[in-house]
């Protein structure tokens, strides 16, 4: 069985409130009781949300959609 997104999923990977991870949860395909959402649909939820930023040059775009193909994120991480 695929594994479910639940809303302490959505919190910790947004780091929003309950409330507002419960809202995102049920704009996609979900389950009730207990609230939860197949992967793929969160999957497909993430990515319709994703938008080309406005104003930039054919270069940055370039690196952005070579990024995105290729998988690597790069989280900034803060010095302690």
């Amino acid at each position: 069985m695929e594994r479910l997104v639940t809303v302490k999923d959505m919190q910790e990977r947004y780091g929003c409130s309950l409330p507002t991870a419960r809202k995102y949860l049920r704009q996609m395909f979900h389950y009730e009781k207990p609230l939860a959402a197949p992967r793929w649909a969160f999957d497909e939820w993430e990515q319709n949300r994703e938008q080309m930023p406005s104003g930039i040059s054919n270069r940055k775009r370039v690196e952005i959609i070579n990024r995105k193909q290729n998988g690597r994120i790069i989280v900034p991480r803060k010095r302690g």
